[in-house]
């Protein structure tokens, strides 16, 4: 599956690893990041394919996400900022990502 994901950004030549890589994906994590791997905001999956990659890029920090998974969690704000100024705020950071 590594070698999938890096086929989007032109770093895997291993054409029978990219294939193996597509069938697996279609089936662990196409619910989530879609059948293009663009991602889904809806459930905070990221897009796969623009090779901007939150924990590394690289073959073995991909592979170690795909392995252990990853936790990316912001702490909640409500209790600093109040329900009003926290939808307020998510609604900013979504229009920045959605012109």
């Amino acid at each position: 599956m590594t070698h999938y994901l890096l086929s989007f950004s032109g770093r895997s030549d291993d054409k029978a690893a990219v294939h193996a890589g597509a069938a697996m994906y279609q089936t662990a994590c196409a619910a989530c990041h879609g059948a293009e791997a663009k991602g889904n905001q809806a459930v905070g999956a990221p897009n796969l394919t623009d090779d901007v990659w939150l924990y590394g890029g690289t073959a073995s920090k991909i592979n170690q996400t795909l392995t252990y998974g990853r936790a990316g969690v912001m702490p909640a704000q409500k209790d600093l900022l109040g329900e009003d100024k926290v939808h307020l705020l998510a609604a900013y950071v979504y229009s920045l990502s959605n012109k």
